[in-house]
């Protein structure tokens, strides 16, 4: 598949937009609206008591190594798909959820 480039490009953007927007940064003003720093002033950027406390946590987070995925799990099922070596036992799958739908029930019964 071949990939056109576009009938109409978009303007405002390419390799001489990006050398223009290097020059200088963005900066935000207090009522929302974006304002130009030249490079290299003396710009501060001062941040929120809640995004602090968000950037925290989530350093907090990373430290533990507690993820929301567990990357060598997902590697090894890729793995078994791709060598045609994985078993899928649907009662398996249909005790978890029926497993899961029983907690889910208790929860709300129970506040």
């Amino acid at each position: 598949m071949k990939i056109e480039p576009p009938a109409k490009p978009l303007t405002g953007v390419g390799a001489s937009k990006a050398t223009t927007d290097r020059a200088s940064t963005g900066a935000v003003n207090a009522d929302g609206s974006a304002a130009s720093v030249a490079a290299g002033s003396d710009a501060s950027v001062s941040t929120s008591a809640l995004s602090s406390e968000m950037r925290a946590l989530q350093s907090a987070l990373a430290q533990t190594g507690s993820a929301d995925v567990d990357v060598t799990k997902v590697l090894a099922i890729k793995d078994a798909i791709a060598k045609g070596q994985l078993t899928i036992d649907p009662s398996k799958i249909a005790d978890g959820l029926i497993a899961t739908a029983r907690d889910l029930l208790s929860t709300q019964s129970k506040s």
